[in-house]
């Protein structure tokens, strides 16, 4: 393996990552080419699945949420079923259901990833699958999540690539017209990032994870300030790495977190008990 555990690293609670993907094989060779295409030097892509997943152990990662997502119409259930089978064979990970709203089988993929196979939630990606997240063809599956009582994790944030897709203030419609679901918004919504500090407040089920950001050096925040907004409000941050799509080390982004200086309790909150408490694991869902 590339990369080695930085010295320090370790927590008392074992770690729950919130923002972790796994593609079948051919599906993430595509998404390596783009991504190298683009400029991005990833040190993951040959890695197998044990490689990254005996590296998220070393890391401490007792659990981490899978997010697929289908990038065009008709992929979905296929898709959806490698996560299956993967998640039955690899116990760390608790599926999302990748869901497009161009599928013409929308309401089977809906019924049979959140119902029949009691995934945890849904994740959407607007700029990869062309949507914005207050378009009218985005609501049969806001409206499945509320049924079902399921999260949603939308990168709905511009960055790192902009677009008239993205932008909290088309997500603030979603979340005036679906009040009752949890949505997670990645990356603390990036360059926009105070705006969706802004939400917390009004927003009860409105989430925020830190995936990609920690130790990234392409990534400057203002630490100190994302450190305030987490001990206001500690139930509604979540860890996550993005592992494996990502250029640094994400045991690093762990040793960041640690050196926030956090209180134990919100640290301990945005390591483990909110993730376990957002897909229901003491409920005995997952």
């Amino acid at each position: 393996m590339v990369n080695k555990l930085p010295e320090g690293t370790g927590f008392a609670l074992q770690v729950w990552d919130a923002h972790v993907h796994m593609f079948p094989e051919r599906l993430f060779e595509a998404i390596w080419r783009w991504f190298d295409r683009d400029g991005w030097r990833i040190p993951y892509t040959n890695w197998s699945a044990k490689d990254m997943d005996d590296y998220l152990a070393g890391m401490g990662v007792e659990r981490a949420f899978l997010l697929p997502y289908a990038h065009k119409p008709g992929m979905s259930m296929e898709l959806n079923a490698w996560v299956r089978d993967f998640c039955q064979t690899h116990h760390r990970y608790i599926p999302f259901a990748a869901v497009h709203p161009d599928d013409s089988n929308l309401e089977e993929v809906l019924t049979t990833t959140l119902d029949d196979w009691s995934f945890a939630g849904l994740k959407l990606h607007p700029r990869v699958q062309g949507f914005a997240a207050d378009e009218p063809r985005m609501e049969p599956i806001y409206r499945a999540a509320g049924y079902y009582q399921k999260p949603v994790v939308i990168h709905t944030g511009r960055a790192p690539y902009p677009s008239d897709l993205l932008g909290v203030e088309r997500f603030r419609q979603v979340l005036e017209r679906h009040p009752g679901v949890r949505f997670v918004v990645p990356h603390l919504g990036l360059d926009q990032m105070e705006e969706f500090f802004d939400l917390l407040p009004l927003f009860p089920h409105l989430y925020l994870d830190v995936a990609w950001l920690l130790a990234n050096p392409k990534a400057v925040l203002p630490w100190s300030r994302v450190a305030e907004v987490m001990e206001r409000f500690p139930d509604r941050f979540l860890y996550g790495s993005d592992f494996p799509i990502m250029e640094h080390d994400p045991a690093a982004g762990l040793v960041e977190l640690e050196k926030l200086g956090l209180s134990p309790s919100t640290l301990a909150a945005i390591t483990r008990e909110n993730a376990r408490r957002l897909v229901g694991v003491d409920e005995g869902k997952v």
